[in-house]
């Protein structure tokens, strides 16, 4: 029982950090955009805002509510339409972000009270109008825990459940999930004997996704911290190209959403 413990909180800390290491989604865009105007506060809101969703839609898709994805995937073109009207907002308002020479010399943990509230609401609402992000952590969670039990890893039969749950999802749309298409794993035979052994798939689940979502903080809380500590040394010019391209990055991404959104009515 402790070693699918420990494997999956493993697993969990592993998957929720470095996946979010990557610059190119709304929420890192954000963090990063309001770590180089000294908003420590409002990035660890935001990042924690992010991480509960996460928590939710990993939970869903580890532990097998595949019937709700009926729901969920009829209503994916309204969510991406409205999720970019809301991304297009926050793409504007990072765009007319001007950083001046005095905020540069404030202290590290200075901010302004106003400005660094609403990051929680933020981080919630940009991942729940992100239907990508299920998919992705759909993915990623059964490509990890697949790989996991292949090199002998006990993942407390959680690899199997995720086979089952890719198994039933593509029954239920008719079509094979794209970025699994490529891929044949077959759950570890051994994974039978393992599962009688490990705690309940239930409490494995809520760890792999909580472990997840405290990853996904960690990235973020460091990532914000690094930014904070080390943007005086750029060039005021520089910062605020940064910002400005990475406001036009995040209206880009708008644009092509509300595009798929209107495709898939």
């Amino acid at each position: 029982m402790t070693e699918s413990l420990l494997v999956i909180i493993g697993l969990g800390l592993f998957a929720g950090f470095f996946f979010s290491v990557p610059i190119a989604g709304p929420i890192s865009i954000l963090v990063t955009s309001n770590a180089l105007n000294n908003k420590f506060r409002y990035c660890l809101r935001l990042a924690f805002g992010g991480a509960v969703v996460e928590f939710l839609y990993v939970f869903i898709a580890v532990y097998g509510f595949t019937s709700l994805y009926n729901y969920y995937n009829s209503a994916i073109p309204i969510i991406l339409i409205v999720g970019s009207v809301f991304l297009v907002y926050v793409a504007i308002k990072i765009f007319r972000t001007e950083l001046k020479i005095e905020e540069l010399r404030k202290t590290k943990n200075s901010e302004k009270n106003i400005e660094s509230s609403g990051g929680l609401r933020t981080g919630l609402l940009l991942n729940l109008t992100n239907p990508s992000l299920f998919l992705g952590w759909f993915t990623s969670s059964f490509l990890l825990l697949s790989f996991a039990s292949s090199i002998g890893l006990n993942t407390g039969g959680l690899d199997m459940l995720m086979y089952d749950n890719v198994v039933s999802i593509e029954e239920i749309t008719g079509k094979k999930l794209e970025n699994l298409e490529k891929y044949n794993f077959i759950p570890n035979e051994n994974s039978i004997d393992v599962e009688q052994e490990s705690l309940p798939k239930l409490v494995l689940s809520l760890t792999y996704a909580t472990m997840v979502g405290v990853g996904s903080f960690i990235w973020f809380y460091f990532l914000s911290k690094f930014l904070i500590k080390h943007k005086e040394k750029l060039k005021i010019e520089w910062l605020n190209g940064l910002i400005k391209t990475l406001g036009i990055f995040l209206l880009g991404i708008a644009v092509y959403l509300i595009y798929q959104g209107i495709v898939l009515i």
